[in-house]
């Protein structure tokens, strides 16, 4: 995780002085003032790490962790995808889960570490029900395997982007608008630009999807999707985990 940390605080640093990077953006965050009654399941960080006030350290340093609301998205058919918007083509394959319908908040985990800062999770809130277990999101032909292990099912990122998206929503998209670099969707993305990490709910025809950076750094990986059931077994997060920390048996 060293790694990481270097990355994360050589991002921070040299951030002003890099001119690929956008002008840091001074909208006011909508912060997660919720906290779930009781926190249950295992790995709880996938809870606590929306909750401010939550630390974690990395190589003896303490990062806090806060949680922000970006926008609701629009899930039509209850089939998700999430992936790497540049291979959408390729790998935008929605979970085998069937997910509520209606429009629902997408929040991210937001590391902070001195005048940095990077999205460590990010998630889709189906309701405010208490998670009693956690499983991977899988795809098509995907085995069952238990969370936390050394082995995980994940997406592979090489632009640094996630997205969460309804399957009618990438039916409806021309996907040049996310293949293409300078396309609208990054364009949105750079009006909310914070430091090592820019967002955006964007919005096309009657559909949406939300965007995030993927984790410190280049945001390059592969990262697993988790869902969290209440205790009537209903879907009540979907979580990606964009690899900060190191909460995996060893």
């Amino acid at each position: 995780m060293k790694y990481i940390l270097i990355a994360f605080i050589c991002f921070s640093c040299n951030i002003s002085m890099h001119k690929k990077f956008p002008k840091i953006s001074t909208e006011a965050l909508d912060t997660i003032k919720s906290v779930p009654g009781k926190i249950i399941a295992q790995p709880v960080l996938l809870e606590t790490a929306f909750i401010k006030g939550t630390t974690q350290k990395i190589d003896g340093k303490t990062l806090n962790l806060y949680g922000i609301t970006i926008g609701k998205i629009k899930i039509v058919s209850g089939h998700i995808i999430a992936c790497d918007p540049g291979h959408i083509d390729e790998y935008g394959i929605p979970f085998t889960q069937v997910f509520p319908t209606g429009e629902f908040p997408v929040q991210l985990s937001i590391a902070k570490f001195g005048d940095g800062e990077t999205i460590a999770f990010a998630r889709i809130n189906f309701s405010d029900e208490p998670v009693e277990k956690w499983e991977f999101a899988l795809q098509k032909g995907q085995p069952p395997i238990p969370v936390g292990g050394k082995k995980i099912h994940g997406y592979s990122v090489d632009l640094g982007v996630g997205i969460f998206a309804d399957e009618e929503a990438c039916k409806a998209l021309d996907k040049s608008h996310l293949t293409q670099l300078d396309a609208g969707l990054y364009k949105e993305m750079d009006k909310h630009y914070h430091n090592d990490g820019r967002y955006t709910m964007y919005t096309f025809g009657a559909h949406n999807l939300a965007a995030f950076s993927s984790g410190a750094g280049d945001g390059d990986g592969v990262y697993a999707t988790y869902i969290g059931f209440d205790a009537k077994d209903r879907p009540c997060r979907l979580v990606t985990d964009f690899n900060l920390f190191d909460w995996k048996k060893k």
